[in-house]
């Protein structure tokens, strides 16, 4: 039996930009189309919330697109990142290679699948501490924490504010969204 080739991070790096989102998941491709309006407008607000609480507490924020490499078949683009200040050594010249202290995803009509099932794996396998997949029709958060195996162990449901269970001081209200 002919085994697939599985790309890699050298192999995604290839290709051109043009505008669209392309991961790895176990060496197999997701490509998404470019973000609707209402999308970039929760991720931009998030991000400005998290870069402010990175500037009080140290740590940096991230907003897509910059990779996150977990192994050469595995390379993700979340919606936002934060790393903690123990953590900044992940932190690359061209990505990130390790994993962040949050992840966050704002789900859309062409991810909300992917952000629920594949991403989800990906990041419990390697560890990430916390998930969160923002939905912003409804402004409500689905918090993932304390990963085991390819699940967490904790799934929560937030409206009006949500506090981070891993990152003291880290809250967001979902209104302002």
């Amino acid at each position: 039996m002919i085994q697939p080739t599985r790309l890699t991070y050298e192999d995604l790096q290839g290709f051109p930009n043009d505008g669209l989102r392309r991961e790895l998941v176990r060496g197999e491709l997701l490509v998404t189309p470019a973000s609707r309006p209402r999308h970039q407008d929760v991720v931009l607000r998030m991000g400005v919330a998290f870069l402010a609480f990175a500037d009080r507490h140290g740590g940096h924020a991230y907003v897509a697109p910059v990779d996150v490499v977990f192994e050469q078949h595995d390379v993700l683009e979340p919606d936002l990142i934060y790393i903690a200040p123990d953590r900044l050594s992940i932190v690359g010249e061209l990505a990130i290679h390790g994993v962040p202290s949050l992840v966050v995803e704002v789900a859309s009509p062409s991810t909300s699948h992917d952000d629920r099932t594949l991403k989800r794996d990906v990041y419990a396998r390697y560890g990430v501490p916390e998930y969160w997949i923002v939905d912003p029709d409804t402004l409500s958060v689905e918090r993932y924490s304390s990963p085991f195996g390819e699940s967490y162990a904790q799934v929560e449901v937030f409206s009006g504010v949500i506090a981070s269970s891993t990152i003291e001081h880290l809250t967001l209200d979902l209104s302002k969204l």
